[in-house]
C-alpha cells in the first residue's frame, strides 16, 4: 500500500507543482506525507487528504483578486502552498496513520480524519471569511480587525469553517466502519473544534508584526511597502504554520481520545 499510497501522491503533487498549487518543497513534502496517509490509512483518509487539497486549492483560486486586495498586507504567503504549509496541516495526519498502522487502534484512524476535517475547516473559514462584506472581529476582543488577520472571525467564516469539517466527515461514509454515524459526529466536532483553536491560538500566541515605517498590522517579515517588521505581540517563532500543525494535532487528538473512550479501540 505504501508505493501505492507513493505513486498516487507522486502524481498529484507533480500535478500541482506544475499548475503552481505548490512550490517544489511543497511538492516533495507533499509526496512524503501523502505516502504515508494513502499507504496507511485505509484509503479513506487519503481520499480526505484529496479533497482537502482539491477543495481548499479550489476557494483559493476563487476570487483570488478580490481576496489578495483585502489581505496582501496582512497575510505571510500566498495561496502556493510549500513546505512548512503542506507539513503543518497534513503531518497530523500522517502521523495519525502512523500510529493507525503500528496498533490497528481505529481511534488514531479517526484522529487522523479529524485532523484533516480540522484543516479543512480553518482553509474554508478563511478562504470564505475573506468574502464577508463585513470587516472580521477579534475572536478574544470582538474589536474590528483587517481581512486575513489570525484570530479572527466572522459569521460567513465560521459557516465555512463548520461546512468544511463537515465536507470531510461526511466523505468517511464511503467506507463503512462499526460506529459510522458516531465517526461522523466526532470528526465533524474535531474539526470544528480544530478550526476554533486555530482561531484562539492565533490571537493568543502566534506572533504579531508590525511594520517600521507605516506601523501596519501583518504577519510578514517583510511589509509589502517593503520595510522590515518587529514581532510586537504572541511569541516570537510561533508563526501562522506552527499554529496550523498545533490546531489540527488538537482536532485529531479530541476526537480520537473521544472515540477511545465511548467505543474503547
Amino acid at each position: 500500500m505504501l508505493f501505492i499510497g507513493f505513486l498516487i501522491s507522486l502524481f498529484i503533487a507533480y500535478g500541482a507543482e506544475r499548475r503552481g498549487s505548490l512550490t517544489q518543497t511543497g511538492a516533495l513534502w507533499a509526496v512524503i506525507v501523502g505516502t504515508l496517509v494513502f499507504g496507511l490509512g485505509d484509503g479513506i483518509a487519503g481520499l480526505a487528504l484529496i479533497a482537502f487539497f482539491l477543495s481548499s486549492t479550489a476557494l483559493g483560486k476563487y476570487r483570488r483578486g478580490e481576496k489578495a486586495e483585502a489581505s496582501e498586507k496582512v497575510i505571510e504567503k500566498g495561496d502556493r502552498r510549500d513546505g512548512l504549509q503542506v507539513v503543518s496541516n497534513g503531518g497530523p495526519a500522517a502521523l495519525f496513520c502512523v500510529l493507525y498502522s503500528l496498533t490497528g487502534k481505529t481511534m488514531y484512524l479517526v484522529g487522523a480524519l479529524a485532523s484533516l476535517a480540522a484543516a479543512n475547516a480553518d482553509t474554508w473559514a478563511t478562504e470564505i471569511g475573506m468574502l464577508s462584506k463585513s470587516p472580521p472581529r477579534h475572536i478574544l476582543t470582538l474589536a474590528e480587525v483587517p481581512a486575513g488577520t489570525s484570530g479572527a472571525i466572522s459569521l460567513t467564516g465560521t459557516l465555512g469553517m463548520v461546512a468544511g469539517a463537515l465536507f470531510v466527515a461526511l466523505l468517511t461514509w464511503l467506507e463503512p466502519l462499526q460506529g459510522t454515524l458516531l465517526r461522523t459526529v466526532l470528526i465533524t466536532l474535531g474539526g470544528i473544534f480544530g478550526g476554533w483553536m486555530d482561531s484562539v491560538l492565533g490571537a493568543t500566541v502566534q506572533e504579531k508584526r508590525h511594520c517600521i515605517k507605516c506601523g501596519e498590522a501583518t504577519e510578514q517579515p517583510r511589509h509589502i511597502c517593503g520595510s522590515a517588521t518587529l514581532v510586537t505581540e504572541g511569541i516570537a517563532g510561533i508563526d501562522n504554520d506552527t499554529v496550523n500543525a498545533l490546531a489540527t494535532t488538537l482536532g485529531g487528538t479530541a476526537a480520537a481520545v473521544a472515540w477511545h473512550f465511548l467505543v474503547g479501540r
